[in-house]
């Protein structure tokens, strides 16, 4: 991401997406088995029986992945209706923005079409909500995705809930032997840790903040994702100088947040920050005018007084048992935004 003035946040997402180009995860210690996929049918998914076996997972993700990428036909209204069949929580709410924005196509995806899955792991128990996490690897740009997949009840089939790219380097921790299962945790409880899932987005979305963050212990914020933004949005400010000025806050929406526990106590976090970008136009300066992908947006060339940007960023965070959290996965989605 080569920053200009007023860069946008799809600059800021070609960054991302470069960085990933470093090198797939290496999933260290998974205890995965690799599994053939497309050899069966996808198997219906019982209701009052045991939690799938690795084949029957793999199948359940291949068929769920496949459909996350098909074309779908008809009117916008069909179009949501088919994407809710296939996702839930945050990534049904990003897939639903995506298609929201003017000149979006509803049901396209940044996957390749077909991926291949691998089962990381599964929920552990009979109860509901139960959930499989799955890895694919986009051969076209070496970026490899983590997706979370709940079923929140016995009546209801496994929907995708979020798919996340990793960065590139990065690892996911062991979750245990796969037959026995990684327990669901309450995001919003320490479940034995320092501080909450919950708390520790909280704490990474304050330390990113602009034009100064919060300095927190709890997570690094030296990684790819967040380095991306403070360079941008430094370069953004500069850029504005005498004419305005940025403000970037992150608003953690953890209402469908997922939390595996880690075979060494730890966590891993599927999360969702909405990110605002406020830029206010000084009083000497009379207009700002707007890049191509801002004004198709906001239906407008120029702001005289305020311009908002909302963006959706799905993130992955690994916690220890102790020490330092570290954000592995991230990606942003410019949704809104307006201007006056």
């Amino acid at each position: 991401m080569t920053p200009r003035p007023l860069p946008t946040t799809r600059t800021l997402s070609r960054l991302v997406a470069s960085t990933t180009l470093l090198g797939a995860l290496v999933l260290a210690g998974c205890g995965t088995q690799d599994a053939l996929v497309g050899l069966h049918p996808a198997p219906a998914e019982q209701t009052a029986a045991a939690p799938l076996d690795a084949e029957g997972a793999t199948a359940v993700a291949a068929r769920l992945l496949a459909a996350k990428d098909a074309p779908v036909g008809g009117d916008a209204k069909a179009a949501k209706a088919a994407r809710a069949e296939v996702l839930t929580g945050d990534a049904l709410r990003v897939a639903d923005a995506q298609a929201t924005r003017a000149g979006t196509p509803a049901g396209t995806t940044e996957l390749a079409a077909e991926p291949q899955p691998t089962i990381v792991a599964q929920s552990q128990g009979r109860q509901w909500p139960r959930a499989i996490l799955a890895s694919t690897l986009d051969e076209a740009t070496n970026t490899q995705w983590l997706h979370a997949m709940v079923s929140d009840k016995p009546d209801q089939p496994f929907r995708i809930a979020s798919s996340v790219p990793m960065f590139g380097g990065a690892e996911l921790p062991a979750l245990g032997e796969q037959l026995a299962g990684a327990p669901l945790l309450d995001t919003a409880q320490k479940n034995g840790l320092a501080v909450s899932p919950a708390a520790a987005v909280k704490a990474y979305a304050a330390a990113l903040a602009q034009p100064k963050g919060k300095a927190t212990d709890v997570v690094a914020a030296d990684d790819q994702f967040a380095t991306s933004l403070k360079t941008a949005a430094a370069a953004q400010a500069k850029a504005l100088g005498k004419l305005g000025t940025l403000a970037q806050t992150h608003d953690p929406q953890l209402d469908d947040a997922i939390t595996f526990k880690l075979a060494d106590g730890g966590a891993v976090t599927f999360g969702l920050m909405k990110r605002t970008d406020t830029i206010s136009v000084k009083p000497t300066a009379k207009e700002l005018v707007l890049p191509a992908e801002y004004a198709k947006l906001l239906g407008k060339k120029k702001v005289t007084k305020s311009l908002v940007l909302n963006n959706l960023e799905p993130i992955v965070i690994v916690q220890p048992k102790t020490g330092q959290g570290r954000v592995i996965g991230a990606s942003d989605l410019l949704v809104s935004g307006r201007g006056r």
